[in-house]
């Protein structure tokens, strides 16, 4: 396999953000035949000083080389069969998460859902790029799907919190049309 340095195509703006030339960098890097490793976690920043990511980098340098490709789909393998709806040290046995679009997933970990990080979804949520999580110890399960916009299927994608802190997202059409739905919810 080839290896592609991550400092020589992945860089950073002065403000630490990702410079969008880097899809353009990564992808000349990963064309043509063969196979290629790219490691995570870095890149370079505006003086060529090698920059890390935050945690997770791994989840987001997966992002970017599925925007730089422009693959039909993100493969993200973790320890886990995706998301689970609520957290089972807190909600025995919780039902499996199948389909959550990219909004309904940064909700859910900003309250402290960690199976991928959030920011894994901004170079990939643009091209729309599905990102499918499977779990290494347990290939056939099918884990769960990250879409740009899904059908309902159930009231609940999934539940996640914070001590002291509450919040209650509802889409709802013409939701604003209807008197009293906030005092019924």
């Amino acid at each position: 396999a080839a290896f592609v340095d991550p400092a020589c195509c992945i860089r950073f703006d002065n403000a630490g953000r990702l410079d969008p030339a880097s899809y353009a960098l990564l992808g000349d890097s990963l064309k043509g035949e063969g196979r290629f490793i790219v490691p995570g976690f870095y890149g370079a920043a505006p003086d060529g000083r090698v920059k890390t990511f935050s945690r997770g980098g791994s989840d987001i340098t997966g992002a970017i080389v599925a925007r730089a490709t422009m693959s039909r789909l993100y493969e993200n393998w973790t320890d886990v069969s995706g998301f689970l709806m609520a957290d089972p040290r807190i909600v025995p046995d919780p039902k499996p998460i199948q389909e959550i679009t990219y909004q309904e997933l940064r909700e859910l970990s900003y309250m402290g859902a960690t199976v991928l990080h959030d920011e894994a979804i901004f170079p990939v949520r643009e091209p729309g790029i599905p990102i499918n999580i499977r779990n290494t110890h347990r290939p056939d399960d099918p884990g769960s799907m990250i879409v740009p916009r899904r059908e309902s299927t159930s009231p609940v994608c999934g539940i996640a919190g914070r001590k002291g802190f509450t919040m209650i997202n509802i889409e709802k059409t013409f939701m604003n049309k209807e008197r009293g739905f906030g005092l019924k919810v």
